[in-house]
């Protein structure tokens, strides 16, 4: 076909200005708490949220596409059709999608990989949260007598639910709401069987191009994942997949397989790292060095530090992040592309929990809040290389008619009029209090020794996103075939989105539980540690050239080798936990036991 990398980005469909007025993101005037979705469905004192919860998020798909208000309007705001929303331009650093992919920049307004990426999601969450609430309002009027005031009540609470996916209840697999094509409800015109609008969206119109013959959804039953240079082409009237199979149809028993594998594997060790990290920039952004200049920016001026500082080992709040996106969508789905993700009604269960612990962690450190840096990765608004700080504009959000929300203004969720139920648990106490609930909470496993980590120092660019590098120990002959299910898997670092423009990031992955399974010795004797360096010898414990082996796996289930994703450096370090409040790990504890560079 002789697509171009700049073509496949790209859209025809051009938005406009809604004829309504600009899209003002408004907070709500009552507080009240975002709900997990087990509880939303599960809980007969919620049904009534449950009910026009449902019926609303159908009304913002009905909406004409070309309304601004309209879910698909919403879902294009974070990547494609890369084209401006409600006529937010950034008038002269407008994104150009001749000349700037080629730049490497993003074309979407969402941030990635700098230190706006959790501030930027939340008005966007905030913004479908309004008119999902504004659509309920509408509906619970419509009640029967009898039943309207609970329902108007329920409309006046109602905020978007999150789901946890490192609670240990999702080691079960994706919660059943999810998944199912149709459910019960109670609607005005009584109890109804309708079309379940969380488990997919249909697409009004074309999103991205047509490939190659045999790689677009028209092929099936031959269907097979595009090639990874390129988005999946999704035409009008298909609905958004996870885990596709050759006839374009969801894959749940391989959508379960991989998140009950992750939650332990993946999802909790992040998180138990996450809160542990007080520095906002180690926190934010998988690019920040430990002397907190960012890899590769215009700031940095300063040699790479010679040793690691406290926990500036552990990859990023966003890393995180990222491992959701690649294992809910699976090749080819929809959630494991950045420019498509959004479509997916996924995408807002999964970044209202990013929200959710964002605040989480800004209860555990409430001091700690944003520094300056930049756009590594530009955006539909920002050049490459734009200067960011807490009152940059997080466009396209309209505060008023003539203002933008900025990161100083949402710093704190109670002035936007939600909150989550465990931080109004510990509200008013001691935050290490709320830091030793959530270290319990997300433990990944009961171990309270010494706790090994792998890292990775991983330079973007060499491939077009996503892929995963997945970590295996005391298995040299693993590959792209070995299975996740194998004892030896012990997690990974997910490359959700990689441009063309060269950077380094870093990835940890928690392998104690893995050296645990399989016998391996954790703990070391005095004669083991180095005299001269105080290290502990590089066979003390493990040799990593031998015991510690990196598999990269691209989308379509492709193995290739680490120097082609990137990867550049192995190292391996260990924290010991605090003898008195266990969850903790001591940060001047920190040993190093060897490296491998390709």
């Amino acid at each position: 076909m002789g697509l171009s990398h700049s073509s496949i980005y790209h859209s025809s469909h051009v938005r406009s200005v809604t004829t309504s007025g600009p899209v003002i993101v408004e907070p709500f005037s009552d507080l009240y708490p975002r709900l997990d979705i087990w509880d939303l469905c599960d809980n007969e004192t919620y049904r009534p949220q449950f009910d026009l919860f449902i019926q609303s998020y159908q009304s913002i798909y009905d909406r004409p596409y070309e309304d601004m208000r309209s879910y698909y309007q919403v879902a294009g705001i974070h990547g494609l059709p890369y084209t401006a929303y409600d006529g937010v331009t950034g008038d002269e650093y407008e994104y150009n999608n001749d000349t700037d992919w080629a730049k490497g920049r993003w074309g979407g307004y969402c941030h990635h990989g700098d230190i706006l990426f959790a501030p930027w999601h939340r008005p966007y969450m905030l913004l479908i949260e309004s008119l999902l609430a504004k659509e309920a309002k509408q509906i619970a009027l419509q009640y029967p007598d009898n039943e309207k005031e609970k329902y108007v009540e329920a409309a006046k609470q109602l905020r978007h639910p999150y789901w946890d996916w490192a609670d240990e209840k999702s080691i079960n697999g994706v919660p059943e709401i999810f998944l199912i094509p149709e459910i019960e409800i109670n609607t005005p015109q009584g109890k109804k069987k309708v079309k379940n609008p969380l488990q997919s969206y249909t697409l009004p119109t074309d999103l991205s191009y047509p490939l190659e013959k045999g790689e677009n959804p028209t092929d099936k039953p031959n269907y097979t994942i595009p090639n990874r240079a390129y988005n999946p082409f999704t035409p009008a009237g298909y609905p958004t997949v996870r885990h596709p199979n050759s006839n374009y149809e969801d894959q749940y028993d391989l959508l379960n397989q991989n998140v009950s594998i992750y939650v332990s594997k993946v999802f909790r060790p992040g998180l138990y790292q996450m809160f542990h990290m007080r520095n906002y920039l180690h926190f934010s952004d998988h690019g920040i060095r430990s002397d907190d200049t960012q890899i590769g920016n215009i700031f940095s001026g300063h040699p790479a530090p010679l040793e690691i500082v406290g926990l500036a080992h552990f990859a990023s709040f966003e890393r995180t992040h990222d491992a959701l996106h690649t294992i809910f969508g699976g090749p080819g789905g929809h959630m494991a592309y950045a420019d498509l993700s959004a479509f997916d009604p996924m995408f807002y269960f999964h970044h209202v929990n990013t929200d959710r612990l964002f605040a989480l962690w800004q209860g555990v450190f409430p001091d700690s809040w944003m520094q300056q840096n930049v756009a590594r990765n530009g955006t539909y608004t920002e050049e490459i290389d734009t200067v960011l700080d807490e009152n940059t504009d997080l466009t396209p959000f309209r505060k008023t008619k003539t203002e933008f929300w900025k990161s100083s203004d949402i710093r704190y969720i109670e002035k936007l009029g939600y909150t989550y139920l465990q931080l109004e648990k510990f509200k008013g106490q001691d935050p290490k209090k709320l830091q030793n609930y959530l270290l319990e909470l997300y433990k990944p496993d009961p171990h309270y020794g010494n706790r090994f980590f792998v890292k990775l120092t991983i330079e973007t660019g060499k491939l077009v996103g996503p892929y995963s590098i997945r970590v295996f120990v005391d298995l040299k002959n693993a590959t792209a075939q070995t299975p996740i299910t194998s004892p030896h898997f012990a997690g990974l670092v997910s490359m959700w989105r990689s441009n063309n423009k060269s950077n380094s990031v870093v990835g940890t992955v928690d392998i104690t539980a893995t050296m645990e399974r399989l016998g391996i010795r954790m703990q070391t004797m005095d004669n083991e540690v180095n005299v001269t360096t105080g290290l502990l010898n590089s066979t003390s414990i493990f040799d990593v050239k031998k015991d510690i082996n990196i598999v990269p796996i691209l989308i379509n289930g492709q193995g290739v080798s680490p120097k082609e994703t990137g990867v550049n450096k192995v190292e391996i370090f260990s924290f010991e936990h605090d003898k008195v409040y266990q969850n903790f790990l001591e940060e001047n504890t920190v040993q190093h036991h060897g490296f491998v560079k390709f």
